[in-house]
């Protein structure tokens, strides 16, 4: 099967329906892009969990999460 996309100013492009179901892609999955030759080659990479700082295993850091932090940073 050969699909065709196209590449936008900003350089992004839009994987086709057909790739993302075969591999699995959701929003937020991170690919990972090989070159051999001259082919690009796209993969599913698995995501690592979210790192903690530093002695904070089991807490719950609350310094910034009033309901107005979470307005003020909600876009970042």
């Amino acid at each position: 099967m050969r699909l065709i996309s196209r590449i936008t100013s900003k350089g992004q492009i839009t994987i086709p329906k057909a790739v993302r179901s075969a591999l699995g892609l959701g929003d937020g999955d991170l690919v990972a892009f090989a070159l051999e030759d001259e082919q690009a080659i796209l993969r599913k990479i698995a995501q690592q969990p979210e790192a903690t700082p530093s002695g904070a295993v089991g807490t719950e850091l609350t310094e910034w999460a009033s309901p107005a932090d979470e307005d003020a940073y909600r876009d970042l």
